[in-house]
Formats: C-alpha cells, structure tokens, sequence
C-alpha cells in the first residue's frame, strides 16, 4: 500500500513534538531540565516539575518571571503555538488532499524553529553561555531542517499545474 505524500510532513510535524527543543542548566548547575515543544521536565533543588506552556503565560501574566526570562518565556511560547498551528495546518492538508497551505506551515515551521532559537539566545546569550547558564538547542536545527525540507517538497496537485503552464506555452510557440 502506498502512503499518501499528504501523510508524510503530518506524521514528521507529530514527531517533532517528542524532539527535546534543548537541553539546559539554570545558574551554576541550580537546576537542569530538557524542553519539549509544549513542556519542559525542571530537576532543582526544590524538586522535580513540568511546567506546560499555558504555564508558562500564566508565569508572564502573573508577573512571576519578569525582564529577559519573561521574554524569552514569551518567544518559546510563540514558538509553541506557531508549531500547533502548523500541525492544524498539515491536518487540513492530509484530510483535503489539497497542498493550499502547505508553503505557509513550511514557513511557519521555520519561523517557529527560530523564535526558538532567538528565545535561548535571549535568555543564555549568543554563544548559548552565559550568567544564566547554558543550553544545547538539540531539536531546533531538526525544526529549521524539516521547515526547510517542506518548503522545497513537490505534489502532484502543484506539479500538475505546472505541467498544464508549461503545456499551454508550448501550444502557443508551435505555428
């Protein structure tokens, strides 16, 4: 049985949620914990949590994480949102047979893996190293590979345009 090509991305953007985003370490080794797309696991002292992300905006709201944390809180959030877009997107793509917003998810997708990337900047500085500690953004390069890889992926629908331009021209050249 052949598998659609409509299922491909849908079943690759589901997997992109159980790649960690990154791995990191708050302070001098206080705590360390691993971010998911949607959650983050965080071992500290104080003891072991996931925090979701609607955990997260009620952290901002609250005024309990303030200045670059907040901000960088808020980049992984939208991140995070623009990633669930994207899987609603990809879904609308396999249930249609249709590739209408399928470059839009693509671009989505790479927007998300570097609004990722911007928030562990913003938070851990350039280089991903700084007072605040350090991370290694494991899963972004993967997001940047995938939006990427999507936005040059082919269908049939969009070749068979293409194919009916080209067609039409060349009936146009012959005398």
């Amino acid at each position: 049985m052949r598998t659609s090509p409509y299922a491909v991305p849908l079943i690759l953007q589901c997997i992109l949620f159980l790649i960690p985003i990154n791995i990191f370490v708050i302070g001098d080794w206080l705590a360390i914990g691993v971010q998911w797309e949607l959650f983050r696991y965080l071992q500290s002292y104080l003891g072991n949590s996931f925090i979701f992300f609607t955990g997260d905006i009620n952290f901002i709201t609250s005024g309990a994480i303030t200045g670059r944390s907040a901000l960088a809180t808020g980049f992984n959030v939208t991140a995070s949102a623009f990633l669930l877009l994207v899987l609603c997107f990809l879904l609308y793509v396999y249930l249609k047979k249709s590739s209408a917003y399928f470059k839009a998810a693509a671009i989505i997708t790479i927007i998300g893996g570097c609004l990722f990337l911007l928030s562990d900047m913003i938070q851990y500085g350039v280089l991903f190293h700084g007072p605040a500690g350090f991370t290694i953004p494991i899963g972004v390069p993967i997001i940047l590979f995938f939006g990427g890889w999507m936005y040059r992926m082919k269908f049939p629908d969009n070749e068979q345009e293409g194919t009916g331009e080209k067609e039409t021209s060349e009936k146009n050249e012959t005398p």
